[in-house]
């Protein structure tokens, strides 16, 4: 069978992707395994089963100094009266539970520390990681094949694990909740189309234990309900809802049990609360919200910031899908229910620059679209000729972006801006140059050598803590005739900064009757990626309204550990 086949290749190549890429087991820090968010769904289990203190959580701090896992408290949420809870609820800990017991286990043998951080702790969530990821993969198979042509389902699972950010949360970030709940809702999904096929005890706890523990893991998946309600629905007309309604009633006494399951899996959150807060509800994000009224659609879907589907264009494919979906009646109404309304809640989150992974766990139901203009696509020898070379392109795209963000020269999405994307797409190397595009827009094309303002010899100005942490030149307004300004100079670094509070500004200042009136600066240290010289600069436009003086300055704050040599800084006018 062609998607068996498929399946098998898929899973060997994520899994020494996985080891050899870019193996976060192996890393430390921040970038290792357990560490942000993770660590703060992780936190549970090493507070409960070694420390056996998941009340006052007093070993955090001596953890986070060992392992550096998060700068900050960034896992425990500190209420009023010295109270304090986790800050993410506990579903991942549960899912993490096997392999934490056996890294537990094995790390005293092995000869590391059991503290729940050390090495084979690490690499047991990355495997982890992969196997319930693979396992969701091999559902899905079975449940499109359901529906949908072995050809078919082949061409599906090769799309979504190298085509869609799939591929980084089975291989790079395994610890992240998004890969998991991927999982979990392929399982839902088969197990409610075995209920619907034949009403069983066993479907029915199954359905309602993975949707206590979806909520479990991130109380917003409660919408999963809607696949339950709405599965196999051919219309949501008031008659077709009448009767799904009787069915559920006839239901019950399979139904009751669902409930019980699903009611019992979320009550540990609630019970963990009550016994860490006194409380039995807790609100643990302080003030992070969702604008219900306002979500953010345009910003999550398509800025160059995040935009989801701007850097994962292949789920573009999926949502054009539901055209053929609607002509073929596959389960096309919860599919279009359930994705519209996820949809809503991710991007009514008032931190919509998070990224596009809280889409993955969402991108099981919407391989059902996928699917169905895949199979429309191989009907005519004109589709395919459009459909898989755009298809070819989005796998491209999304490999691109993979390897920009981790190994290339590509900066985090949340951080793009339109000019550097534009100069950057599709590019496996990037002109160092262009990542000042970053924090400017404008661009000299013009073919003039300008006017020399001001420049220094070749005696290098040293920017570092020790030597200075500002340098400003004030030139008037009458000295400068032309329409730009370029500044730059020969950049020697010595060492960069990864923190952007912690960077060294250089640029230009338009000042007028002591207001600044135009500023335009680039961070150094994100200039050198992959190399430690390069010949800087920035171009602006003088603004059209009037200004008295331009102040070149280069700002280091006093507690950075970036250094610089800066030698013929340079200011020059361009017509």
């Amino acid at each position: 069978m062609k998607s068996l086949l498929t399946y098998i290749l898929l899973s060997v190549s994520l899994i020494i992707f996985s080891f050899s890429y870019y193996p976060r087991y192996e890393k430390g820090g921040s970038e290792a395994t357990i560490s942000w968010d993770v660590s703060g769904y992780y936190w549970y289990l090493p507070a409960a089963f070694i420390y056996h203190d998941l009340k006052n959580l007093s070993f955090s701090d001596s953890i986070r100094n060992a392992y550096s896992c998060s700068p900050d408290n960034q896992q425990i949420t500190f209420l009023s009266n010295d109270r304090k809870v986790l800050k993410y609820s506990s579903g991942m800990a549960v899912q993490y539970l096997p392999f934490f017991f056996t890294a537990h286990l094995l790390a005293k043998p092995l000869g590391y520390l059991p503290d729940g951080f050390s090495p084979p702790y690490q690499l047991a969530i990355q495997i982890g990681a992969l196997l319930s990821m693979l396992l969701g993969l091999w559902v899905l198979r079975k449940l499109l094949l359901r529906y949908f042509k072995d050809g078919t389902v082949a061409v599906v699972l090769l799309l979504l694990a190298w085509g869609t950010n799939y591929t980084n949360y089975v291989c790079i970030d395994p610890g992240m909740s998004h890969g998991w709940l991927f999982t979990l809702y392929a399982l839902l999904m088969l197990s409610i189309d075995n209920f619907y096929r034949k009403p069983t005890y066993s479907s029915a706890i199954l359905s309602g234990f993975l949707m206590g523990l979806l909520i479990l893991s991130r109380p917003s998946e409660m919408i999963a309900g809607v696949l339950f309600v709405f599965w196999g629905l051919q219309s949501i007309s008031r008659q077709a809802l009448r009767e799904r309604g009787l069915w559920l009633w006839q239901q019950r006494r399979y139904l009751v049990w669902a409930l019980v399951l699903l009611l019992l899996t979320g009550s540990l959150q609630i019970a963990y609360w009550k016994y860490a807060s006194g409380d039995w509800l807790v609100y643990s994000y302080g003030d992070q919200k969702f604008s219900w009224l306002k979500p953010h659609f345009i910003d999550y879907l398509f800025s160059y910031r995040v935009g989801w589907l701007l850097y994962c264009p292949m789920m573009l494919l999926a949502y054009v899908g539901f055209v053929t979906l609607s002509k073929q009646r596959i389960q096309f109404w919860p599919v279009l229910i359930f994705s519209l309304l996820n949809l809503w809640v991710v991007t009514a989150w008032d931190i919509w620059w998070y990224g596009g992974r809280a889409m993955l766990q969402g991108s099981s139901i919407l391989m059902f679209p996928l699917a169905a203009l895949v199979e429309s696509a191989n009907r005519k020898t004109a589709y395919k000729l459009f459909f898989y070379p755009v298809a070819a392109l989005f796998l491209y795209l999304n490999i691109w972006w993979l390897h920009g963000t981790h190994k290339g020269c590509v900066i985090n999405a949340s951080d793009m801006t339109p000019k550097y994307y534009w100069k950057s797409v599709g590019r496996l190397s990037v002109n160092p140059q262009d990542r000042k595009f970053l924090f400017v827009s404008e661009e000299y094309t013009g073919k003039d050598s300008g006017t020399l303002v001001f420049q220094t010899n070749a005696n290098p100005i040293y920017i570092d803590s020790q030597h200075t942490d500002t340098l400003t030149q004030t030139f008037s307004a009458a000295s400068l005739q032309g329409k730009w300004l370029r500044l730059g100079g020969h950049v020697v670094c010595k060492s960069n900064n990864w923190d952007p509070h912690q960077m060294t500004d250089m640029g230009l200042q338009f000042i007028a009757g002591g207001q600044i009136k135009k500023h335009v600066a680039i961070q150094l240290d994100q200039l050198f990626y992959t190399q430690n010289t390069l010949d800087v600069f920035i171009d602006t436009q003088m603004p059209n309204e009037s200004f008295d003086s331009v102040s070149l300055f280069i700002q280091h704050p006093s507690t950075a550990n970036g250094a610089f040599a800066i030698s013929h800084l340079y200011l020059k006018t361009l017509r």
